[in-house]
């Protein structure tokens, strides 16, 4: 039996992803189409690469059960988010 509280698949995928290494980013971005520069939350695999359809939702869902951690290597424009380890 675990203690994990009950997660959304979505969430629940992103949690795995982390587990493997991977990280949310939150960065300034600039829009391809619009040319607007905005924030953007974003969930990266050990590769460095976006793991499409999980963003801000599993995200604050992930947070709110306090598995999130901010990790080093963030700049004025981007923050980086990992798997809390311990607690």
């Amino acid at each position: 039996m675990t203690n994990l509280p009950k997660l959304s698949n979505r969430a629940q995928k992103a949690l795995d992803v982390l587990a493997d290494g991977g990280q949310f980013v939150y960065r300034l971005e600039r829009n391809s189409f619009t040319g607007r520069e905005q924030f953007a939350r974003h969930l990266l695999n050990s590769d460095g690469y976006k793991v499409g359809g999980i963003g801000n939702a599993a995200f604050y869902e992930l947070d709110k059960a306090d598995f999130i951690a901010v990790a080093g290597g963030g700049t004025s424009v981007s923050t980086y988010y990992k798997l809390r380890t311990g607690a």
